[in-house]
């Protein structure tokens, strides 16, 4: 899986370590191959994830809302996933 991370401090949070980990590991169980970019604003992170085949968007997506649910993390869904192709997605600051 390959990360692209943008406008990251030069020190983070444990539990952003904590959280950016868990995530990566949640994707790279389901598609290994795909590429996640993350851009830090000021009071966000922006994801975009781009599968490696488009059969892997559903369980993407159920994987990353299932995670989110179980730490209770408020998640901004683009709606436009199936005609983009990737998975965008928003959350306020950890």
């Amino acid at each position: 899986m390959e990360i692209r991370k943008k406008f990251f401090p030069e020190v983070m949070l444990e539990n952003e370590k904590a959280y950016f980990a868990h995530l990566e590991g949640v994707i790279s169980s389901v598609d290994e191959f795909s590429s996640l970019q993350i851009t830090r604003t000021n009071n966000a992170y922006l994801f975009r994830l781009a599968p490696s085949m488009p059969r892997y968007n559903d369980m993407l997506l159920e994987e990353i809302l299932r995670l989110h649910n179980m730490f209770r993390i408020k998640l901004e869904i683009s709606k436009s996933i199936k005609s983009t192709g990737t998975i965008a997605f928003k959350i306020e600051d950890l």
